[in-house]
């Protein structure tokens, strides 16, 4: 920790010198995360696409809810590879430049990805894992000199850490305007910044091993935004997702429309939606029911939402989708029940993925003494 506290302390000298610093006043907090920040995200990203028409399953149904039965890995090991990332996020402190002011935030990012072998079990691709610090600090609010010291600051630094525009437009924070408060701005700009990261590296990973289907925490589109993955043989899974949306459903030769809350409420157990079209037809997304719903609390609990890119060498088949969705039940068990809000639509490579990206991440507490050790020395 000794090359990071001193990368830290050098940074900040630079911050101090271009910004008045004003540090929290509590200390340096660690902004927790929400369990429903996937759900926050999907609404925000459906906001242009709340009412779905379109089916892109070839052929076109006819049937609103179909049958799954469970492929077993033991018959047709589907699924090989598991990818998921965590983040932790500070808020440091407030730099004030004349009459304006900005937070300034500290985010440290992971992600792994797990090979599952023959036998069951799962191991860490050595390429494919990786931890980012970032610092996060609004450019609109401060000079273009002192933004650029700032940039500077870490070209030589022993620990790298990125330099990010907490103001620029993403998908997760929206348009930047004058009078935000930024704070919670920065948790959104954080989770941006693993989607992204996310993104890159299951590119880098599909260039390199292009078999075997993979399984991704969360969706797999920005929206209208853009962005996302286009990369084949890898399926996105949320736990939690939007309730707003409507569907005009398949029943027979008519169609009725229906909310998310409805539609999903009457799915049985071991079935499977169609595939709808994605916002601007990039992708297609289905629903899977894991459970029943006599077994869980809420009719959107033990449904998983699952996202797919839309690729010519990949035909959004029923056959596919039978054996995507068949083989994503299979990956119900084991069930880490009581230790996670979750459990009812956890997939259990995806749950020890994300626990072994958060094994990357420095403890809260070594955290907190390296950043008070770096603001008490811009203080001296």
């Amino acid at each position: 920790m000794r090359e990071f506290t001193e990368t830290l302390k050098s940074v900040m000298s630079v911050v101090s010198d271009q910004l008045e610093i004003l540090p929290a006043s509590e200390g340096v907090v660690e902004e927790m995360t929400y369990i429903d920040e996937e759900e926050r995200d999907d609404t925000k990203l459906s906001g242009d696409h709340l009412l779905v028409e379109t089916s892109l399953e070839i052929p076109k149904p006819t049937w609103k809810y179909r049958p799954v039965q469970p492929i077993e890995r033991t018959k047709n090991h589907f699924f090989r590879y598991f990818l998921d990332g965590s983040y932790k996020h500070y808020f440091l402190a407030t730099g004030l430049e004349h009459d304006r002011a900005t937070p300034i935030f500290l985010a440290q990012i992971a992600i792994v990805i797990l090979e599952r072998y023959a036998n069951g079990k799962l191991s860490i691709v050595p390429d494919f894992k990786r931890h980012q610090w970032f610092l996060l600090l609004a450019k609109a609010r401060i000079s273009d000199s002192a933004w650029e010291r700032i940039q500077e600051s870490t070209k030589e630094a022993k620990v790298r850490i990125v330099i990010r525009d907490l103001a620029e437009m993403d998908a997760f924070s929206g348009d930047y305007q004058e009078a935000q408060d930024l704070r919670e701005r920065g948790r959104s700009k954080t989770r941006h910044l693993m989607s992204t990261m996310e993104f890159d590296i299951v590119k880098e990973f599909r260039e390199k091993i292009k078999d075997h289907w993979m399984i991704k925490d969360g969706l797999v589109s920005f929206g209208k935004y853009g962005g996302g993955m286009q990369s084949p043989k890898v399926i996105g899974v949320a736990k939690s997702f939007t309730s707003v949306q409507k569907f005009y459903v398949q029943g027979g030769k008519t169609k009725e429309k229906q909310s998310v809350v409805s539609l999903l409420g009457e799915l049985p157990p071991n079935h499977r939606t169609t595939a709808y079209e994605g916002y601007g037809g990039k992708t297609a997304f289905w629903y899977v029911r894991l459970r029943q719903s006599q077994q869980v609390l809420y009719p959107l609990f033990g449904v998983v939402k699952c996202e797919i890119p839309i690729l010519e060498e990949q035909p959004l088949t029923t056959e596919l989708l039978d054996e995507v969705s068949g083989a994503l039940l299979a990956e119900r068990f084991v069930t880490p029940y009581g230790s996670d809000d979750r459990w009812h639509s956890h997939i259990y490579p995806v749950y020890q993925a994300e626990h072994a990206s958060k094994q990357q991440f420095y403890s809260t507490e070594v955290i907190k003494g390296c950043i008070n050790n770096a603001l008490r020395s811009q203080n001296k």
